[in-house]
């Protein structure tokens, strides 16, 4: 597994689609992973990035409540894999008795929850060798064409390797 973080929202311009950008957190290739994501969920990532607290609960506010309530905790999340064009995602939760219990769940949704929670996010090292783009060529690539691979990514770009 490898510890991400989120390197920024952002909304591609030819899909109108909100993009999460994740990025390794250590190691020499520190390459990222973008992720399509709907609309709610990248308003729920940005709000708690930018610590805005709405006046009423949003669903993974809710989500982390209910969490909370029930005496379990959320340890980490886990984008774990991809398939048919879809990435794939786990939450980790462990109980009041130490039982750890993983929830299958959209990688947008297990963020935004994981924000909450202060948990770490993973992905698994099989989704970041198909889809994770180097920081080499990141580097490499001057600022205005970087921008404009990043733009154009689209969904299908990743195919059905895994």
């Amino acid at each position: 597994m490898i510890e991400v973080e989120i390197e920024m929202v952002r909304l591609d311009p030819d899909a109108k689609t909100p993009i999460v950008i994740l990025r390794e957190k250590e190691g020499k290739s520190r390459r990222i992973l973008p992720i399509w994501i709907g609309l709610f969920e990248a308003i729920a990532i940005v709000t708690e990035i930018d610590q805005q607290t709405p006046i009423r609960p949003m669903t993974h506010d809710l989500l982390k409540s209910v969490i909370d309530n029930l005496g379990a905790e959320v340890i980490s999340v886990l984008v774990s894999d991809l398939r048919e064009d879809t990435f794939y995602a786990e939450i980790n939760l462990r109980q009041s008795d130490g039982k750890v219990i993983k929830i299958d769940s959209r990688p947008s949704d297990a963020i935004a929850l994981s924000l909450r929670a202060k948990a770490p996010i993973y992905v698994s090292e099989e989704v970041m060798a198909i889809s994770g783009i180097s920081q080499a060529i990141v580097d490499s690539t001057p600022e205005d064409h970087l921008k404009a691979i990043l733009d154009n990514l689209k969904p299908e770009d990743f195919g059905d390797k895994v």
